[in-house]
């Protein structure tokens, strides 16, 4: 089964074989690449905020740094502008206790209102060292008076921890219009302003900012280690939560390699348990569907039986049996006689039914630990293990007996289905398991050539005979018999019982095999039907029909023939256009010939059928039916049916004394067929105590080795009657005669 699902899906068992073949160093783990996404997310964050830390804090400080300046530009324009009055010590002391409390001051310096250096703050040279304001310096700082910024800034934004500010110093009046009546929105334009100097300061924060990134650093390195703790978290987080996936890897492999028997570990996430249940049911349909291929594999869909490849099988393994244990066994090929009838009466649902009660009865009838298998249509082959001649003669007997019993009712008709069966025996040197099958075959044709309903072993001297033929041989014969007109035709009388008299011959066609013995119509003609030669057979056997009746017939003479049409010879649209041109041509009384049919183109009867039946009875052709009560057993068509002659099948007369289930049978066919107008032939009449019994039955004329063996021309043969037909006889004779 594991072959059959390579087979069915070997490209996707391939490729997931070679992918499960590579290594793990070839594959990426889930795992680490989630974490590794996790780490590098993480970094990235943890950078762009260290980064947004970074430049927001000297943004931040720049803007405070910027304030800070602009509040001490302020305090020192105030604490310096005694110094541009007057040589105020007080002033000096001032300035020297603010600029000590700021650390972050590094140098103040005063100017005149001309640039010159007037004085200065924490300076450690002299006063000579500090350079006068820049005629350029001097007018921008002029410029910013009265701005709303009024200060020049420089340095801070490439190094914000250090800065320069210069700041004009000046003082504004307004005129004196009096104290009452100051209107103080009138003195906008009015305001004097007096340029006193310039005051310049220079600022460090390298301490402050220097500290600041201290800390800054101390935080990147609480970051980077909170970065690694997360990383072994995220880890173990992400192994412990992807462990039911990591599970599934192995039991994945194996149902890769068409494994379904893997078994698959719960999981506590909802996600992962729904793809495993998702592969559970698909491990489970997959199974299921792997034992019903296997089962269609091995097994034929209607029986339940194996099948004609499992038999093989199995038979094989039971030659390999014999020859290691020298013992012996059989092999049986059994063929139900006629079933084509219940698939014409009743369709093949009905056909399908009885098969399939076949198949039971067959398994009824043997033993446990023997094969059985159904070939295909209506054939059969069973292998019985460890027996020799007899013990295969006694099951296959059983077999017979058991099948002969049973009874198939559908709907309002009974069938008895009746069996072939072919024996050949596994010994010695007859152990090629083909060979076997092919001879229980031929031993089955043969069963079936020798009157149906019984059983043949094959014999090695029968099997090289006509039996051996192969179909191509059956062809080739037939092709030449028809070409070269190779048949030949023998007559068999039918003689009425109450008279001993012959009314008519059935036509018997033979064929002659090469050393002189005729082959019989059942060993070829199932081969005709095969390769479509039936038809013109038919054909043959009316023109030669007509060629004996214009050889034999003379006035007076009373001879009737009776020839046996098949199926194939009504699917002819020239076959009434030819019996009436044929017996044109040999001047045959219609009148004189009965067609036989069987039961199945009976009852089935399309409605090409009907008119050329109807054309035949036009011309004055009379009909039987041929082979009744093997097929049907039923007689609620026969009222619906014109036939002029009913023929009771030789099964129902070859033990007919013993078995009084015949009897009744025979007597209620016969009963039947004088209700419906229609005279009752016996087939198979082998004994004089049969004939009297089917005349005390109601049976009205009958046929068999007898009543007289078929002969090369027809001959009429009196055949003895009872005491008390010859008295019913002279009784009717005087009633007239007075």
């Amino acid at each position: 089964m594991r072959a059959r699902f390579e087979a069915m899906f070997g490209g996707v068992v391939r490729l997931l074989r070679r992918r499960s073949r590579k290594t793990t160093s070839d594959k990426r783990a889930l795992v680490h690449e989630i974490l590794s996404i996790q780490v590098l997310s993480a970094a990235l964050v943890g950078s762009m905020a260290i980064g947004g830390l970074y430049w927001g804090g000297q943004w931040i400080l720049q803007d405070n740094y910027s304030r800070w300046a602009q509040q001490w530009t302020e305090q020192l324009n105030e604490l310096g502008s005694p110094l541009y009055l007057v040589d105020d010590h007080e002033a000096r002391i001032s300035l020297d206790s603010f600029v000590d409390r700021y650390p972050e001051i590094d140098q103040v310096i005063y100017y005149a209102k001309d640039g010159s250096v007037l004085h200065t703050v924490d300076y450690p040279a002299e006063i000579d060292s500090v350079d006068d304001l820049s005629s350029g310096e001097l007018q921008e700082a002029i410029d910013v008076i009265g701005d709303k910024s009024p200060y020049l800034m420089s340095g801070g934004f490439l190094d914000p921890r250090q800065f320069e500010i210069i700041a004009p110093v000046w003082v504004e009046s307004i005129p004196d219009d009096g104290l009452f009546g100051f209107d103080a929105a009138s003195t906008d334009d009015s305001v004097e302003v007096e340029l006193l100097g310039f005051v310049k300061m220079k600022l460090d924060f390298v301490m402050f900012h220097d500290r600041l990134l201290s800390n800054i650093r101390f935080a990147v390195v609480l970051l980077a280690v909170f970065l690694f703790l997360f990383a072994l978290y995220g880890r173990h987080a992400l192994r412990k939560a992807l462990v039911s996936i990591s599970e599934l890897q192995i039991p994945i492999q194996e149902l890769a390699k068409g494994n379904l028997n893997v078994k698959f570990e719960p999981a506590q996430h909802r996600e992962i348990s729904n793809i495993v249940e998702a592969l559970e049911t698909t491990a489970s349909a997959l199974s299921e569907r792997d034992a019903q291929l296997q089962k269609l594999a091995n097994h034929d869909s209607l029986t339940g039986l194996f099948n004609r490849r499992r038999f093989n099988e199995e038979l094989r393994k039971e030659v390999m049996n014999v020859m290691r244990k020298d013992h012996t066994s059989a092999l049986f090929f059994i063929d139900l006689d006629q079933f084509k009838y219940i698939n014409d009466a009743c369709g093949h649902a009905a056909g399908d039914r009885l098969i399939r009660k076949v198949a039971d009865e067959l398994q009824r009838s043997v033993r446990q630990n023997d094969v059985i298998a159904r070939f295909g249509g209506d054939e059969f082959a069973i292998l019985v293990r460890d027996v020799d001649i007899v013990g295969a003669k006694t099951s296959a007997e059983t077999i017979l007996t058991n099948m002969r019993r049973m009874a198939h009712i559908e709907g309002e008709e009974i069938f008895h289905v009746h069996c072939s069966i072919g024996v050949t025996i596994m010994a010695g040197n007859n152990l090629h398991h083909d060979e076997l099958v092919n001879q229980a075959d031929i031993a089955c044709r043969e069963a079936k050539s020798a009157g149906r309903n019984r059983m043949r072993i094959f014999s090695h001297a029968e099997g090289e005979d006509e039996g051996g033929k192969s179909e191509v041989s059956w062809m080739t014969n037939l092709r030449e018999a028809l070409d070269e007109d190779k048949f030949e035709i023998r007559f068999q009388p039918i003689n009425n019982i109450s008279t001993g008299e012959t009314t008519h011959h059935e036509l018997l066609i033979r064929l002659r095999a090469e050393d002189g013995s005729f082959i019989s119509p059942d060993a070829f003609l199932p081969s005709a039907v095969r390769f479509g030669l039936m038809n013109e057979i038919d054909f043959w056997m009316i023109r030669h029909a007509a060629i004996a009746y214009a050889e034999y017939s003379r006035p007076g003479s009373g001879l009737k023939f009776s020839i046996n049409l098949s199926a194939n010879a009504f699917e002819n649209d020239d076959l009434t256009g030819y019996v009436e041109e044929v017996f044109e041509e040999y001047s045959v009384q219609a009148s004189d010939i009965v067609f036989e049919i069987t039961e199945s183109l009976a009852v089935r009867r399309p409605l090409q059928v009907d008119q050329q039946i109807a054309t035949l009875r036009d011309l004055g052709c009379q009909f039987a039916l041929d082979d009744f009560g093997t097929g049907y057993s039923s007689f609620s068509y026969l009222q619906k049916l014109q036939f002029d002659y009913i023929k009771i099948d030789g099964t129902f007369v070859q033990d007919l004394p013993n078995n009084p289930v015949d009897q009744k049978m025979i007597k209620l066919i016969a009963e039947v067929g004088r209700e419906a107008g229609m005279q009752t032939i016996a087939e198979y009449v082998r004994d004089v105590e049969s004939l009297e019994l089917l005349g005390e039955l109601g049976v009205d004329m009958a046929q068999g080795f007898f009543i007289g063996r078929p002969t090369k021309a027809p001959k009429n043969k009196s055949t003895p009657i009872s005491l008390r037909s010859r008295r019913q006889q002279l009784s009717r004779k005087n009633s007239q005669s007075s």
